[in-house]
């Protein structure tokens, strides 16, 4: 008799559902990816954050792809019937797996956020220099040559 490898439907719809996710955010990673390249190609300091972003996050959404794929092949008969420990290692390796993304996802909140205040710093800093030159550059009003009501 052949093996069940009909997996529970709730679980493949779930696990499919799951997999296409990680597929999308892989895809839309790439698209931001390619425009950042092109838009920052002169910045190499915020090319470098962008690329480790980057890989943080093709990482991130390759380990949900994982995780959708992992979901349907748990719940197969064929698992269930090598006994009880099987399935369960496979749970716990999925949730390991889990928190592993969720460790990642808050490593590139935490990143995004001081690249961003550092950022921001910087053109704040770039702005200060910006309006002291502009200070620097308008013309005085008392040496303009025009009296003034002092000196009529």
């Amino acid at each position: 008799m052949p093996p069940n490898l009909r997996p529970d439907f709730v679980s493949l719809i779930f696990g499919g559902c799951v997999l296409l996710a990680g597929i999308v955010l892989q895809l839309s990673h790439r698209a931001a990816w390619l425009r950042e390249q092109i838009e920052f190609a002169s910045d190499q300091r915020e090319l470098w954050h962008f690329e480790s972003r980057y890989r943080r996050r093709r990482q991130t959404s390759g380990l949900i792809a994982l995780v959708g794929l992992l979901i349907p092949v748990v719940d197969l008969p064929v698992v269930w019937n090598l006994g009880p420990r099987a399935p369960t290692i496979m749970w716990c390796l999925i949730g390991c797996l889990c928190i592993w993304i969720a460790g990642l996802a808050m490593g590139d909140l935490a990143t995004t956020r001081a690249h961003s205040r550092a950022t921001l710093a910087r053109l704040e800093v770039h702005k200060t220099e910006l309006m002291e030159q502009l200070e620097r550059l308008r013309p005085n009003p008392e040496s303009s040559g025009k009296p003034t009501p002092d000196h009529q």
